[in-house]
């Protein structure tokens, strides 16, 4: 019995480029988050958790890939 009608699922979160809004510099961080994430140069927090999807505080850059 073949089940190709049936389309497999693809998540929908993914690794984010962010660079800090204070210093500029480049982190990868993941879209849904369950920790404050603070950049590494400067301390400025960059994602913070929501429960879902992470509020982000700095630049989006891309995909990370």
């Amino acid at each position: 019995m073949k089940k190709d009608h049936i389309p497999i699922p693809e998540p929908n979160s993914k690794f984010l480029k962010i660079n800090c809004k204070e210093c500029g510099e480049l982190q990868i961080v993941y879209s849904h988050t369950s920790i404050l994430v603070t950049c590494n140069s400067c301390g400025n927090t960059i994602a913070k958790p929501t429960g879902g999807i992470a509020k982000i505080f700095g630049k989006y850059s891309g995909k990370a890939e």
